[in-house]
């Protein structure tokens, strides 16, 4: 009986990870719309964070959900920055270089992870995660550098969303014990809009300019943060953080796919291997322990 409700769990949980790492995916497809609405990398994602975080408010007052304290509060706002930096970064990057190769570089941010965490908190160099690392910087070179798509600004960009990222989640793992999952998701969304606030004041804000603009970005609201952000929380539980990392590998997937399918991007063979390799190096970071050194 414990296994088959353990076996049900674990189903459930895989299905919702899965859904999650779709659901982010789905990104260029609500941002293509979007941009062609006129609106530009800063105006479309204030506009996401600020639904989304008035969205995810709303839920929490009608499940009578409180919010953190006030030091978790801004731990978690903290977060919010670097996720931001990355959107920025993965935005920007995007809409200057191929939807492609902006996914492939911010998909190597586990490789940054590692390196940092055996640099400066001591975890083991084990044989898979040095791999691993050589895997994914070669994959990067391999998809950036043979075959360039786009100027050099769009993949520094990209590298810097890569590197935001990382940054968030090694605060978050070793820093932030998030009392209520969803409370915290809320506090990180105005971490993100705060950031990017204060980024539109460097940068020029176009907004969505008619209805189908506006449509697109509340689906980006909706389907690719807040639906993502729950069932992600409410499935990583059952199944564990490494097999929840592992299946988070299919949202560059599904970003290529509907890059090529709906923007019409061509994939050359290197950026095809490239990105394949950063891929590959992200499954083997993502089952390996942490291990500290002694």
């Amino acid at each position: 009986m414990q296994t088959q409700l353990y076996l049900q769990d674990y189903r459930k949980g895989f299905i919702l990870v899965i859904i999650a790492a779709i659901s982010y995916g789905l990104q260029p497809f609500f941002a293509h719309f979007a941009y062609n609405d006129g609106a530009n990398p800063v105006g479309l994602l204030i506009s996401r964070f600020i639904i989304a975080a008035l969205l995810m408010l709303c839920w929490l007052k009608i499940k009578k959900i409180r919010l953190p304290g006030k030091k978790l509060l801004l731990q978690s706002m903290l977060i919010g920055v670097g996720y931001a930096g990355a959107a920025i970064g993965y935005y920007n990057a995007s809409h200057t270089t191929s939807v492609s190769l902006a996914v492939i570089l911010m998909f190597s941010f586990p490789a940054f992870v590692t390196f940092y965490s055996i640099l400066f908190l001591k975890e083991r160099a084990t044989t898979g995660r040095l791999t691993s690392m050589i895997l994914a910087m070669f994959g990067v070179i391999l998809a950036a550098g043979i075959e360039f798509r786009g100027d050099l600004n769009g993949t520094l960009w990209a590298l810097f969303a890569a590197i935001s990222y990382g940054a968030a989640i090694i605060y978050g793992s070793h820093n932030v014990k998030p009392e209520n999952p969803l409370a915290s998701a809320c506090s990180i969304l105005f971490g993100c809009v705060l950031t990017l606030a204060l980024a539109g004041l460097v940068q020029h804000i176009d907004l969505p300019q008619s209805i189908s603009g506006w449509s697109a970005t509340l689906g980006l609201a909706l389907f690719a943060t807040i639906l993502p952000i729950a069932t992600f929380i409410s499935g990583s539980p059952h199944i564990g953080a490494a097999n929840a990392s592992t299946l988070s590998t299919l949202e560059p997937v599904v970003a290529v796919l509907i890059a090529v399918s709906l923007i019409g991007e061509q994939l050359s063979v290197s950026v095809y291997l490239g990105g394949a390799m950063v891929l590959i190096a992200a499954f083997l970071l993502s089952r390996q322990p942490a291990t500290h050194s002694t």
